[in-house]
């Protein structure tokens, strides 16, 4: 496995979590329990929090590729 793809997948996963423990108790407090349980209301959370996630790494080793 080459090095880059596991530096990416490692950064990808911390960036995801650490957004997930800071946003995820926010947004289930500004719906209600029974819209938060439907999938129509947690698929864009997640779709976001995904794409925001993978800018972050890729803008992470975009400036570390140009720094080495």
């Amino acid at each position: 496995m080459k090095p880059i793809l596991l530096i990416f997948t490692l950064i990808f996963i911390t960036t995801t979590y650490i957004l997930y423990k800071y946003s995820y108790s926010y947004f289930r407090q500004e719906t209600n329990d029974k819209m938060w349980k439907l999938w129509g209301l947690q698929t864009p959370y997640w779709e976001g929090l995904i794409l925001i996630s993978l800018g972050i790494t890729t803008v992470t080793l975009l400036l570390v590729k140009t720094i080495i």
